[in-house]
């Protein structure tokens, strides 16, 4: 009789055991469907592909430079994320040239180093379309890594650059 008394607690302390694998696995599933990961992407518009993706935190930061179509001098613009969106918080640039502001509508236009600056933007965007081209040269930089978009798509490409929150059972299943 000992044998089968047991036996019968070795049975029910495998069922519980396997109850809590079973709901340890039902909530670590709920909770990676629940909490979410902000990403941004940098997605060929047309093809509908996404290009290249990061995971983010609040205050990271990203630029775009580009040469300037007539003054082929250097602009860049400055942007940060806040809140899983992106802000304009500031720009720089070299020369007056067609589409440049000569002074602030919003933030702070000073003059340094023989180049015109706006900080303090601060403008959210809901996302940036840039369509890429070779004569200027555009660049994504994010975390001091300089992404050359001319030499990863072809001329004229549209890129959306935008910020998508997924849940991390999303973002981890994505990867596979």
């Amino acid at each position: 009789m000992k044998n089968t008394r047991l036996s019968f607690i070795m049975n029910k302390n495998k069922k519980f055991k396997f109850f809590l694998l079973i709901v340890s696995i039902l909530i670590l599933i709920i909770s990676l469907s629940i909490f979410k990961v902000n990403t941004l992407q940098i997605i060929d518009y047309q093809a509908d592909k996404i290009i290249w993706e990061k995971k983010l935190t609040d205050g990271d930061n990203f630029s775009i430079k580009y040469l300037h179509s007539v003054a082929k001098t250097p602009v860049i613009e400055f942007f940060e994320i806040k809140n899983g969106e992106i802000l304009l918080t500031g720009t720089e640039y070299q020369s007056y040239g067609a589409g440049l502001p000569t002074s602030a509508g919003q933030g702070n236009y000073i003059t340094a180093d023989g180049k015109f600056i706006i900080e303090n933007i601060n403008q959210q965007l809901p996302e940036i379309m840039l369509r890429v081209s070779d004569y200027a040269q555009h660049e994504f930089i994010f975390n001091n890594k300089t992404f050359k978009l001319y030499e990863k798509v072809e001329t004229e490409t549209l890129l959306q650059i935008k910020t998508t929150a997924f849940s991390y059972l999303s973002f981890i299943l994505r990867r596979y």
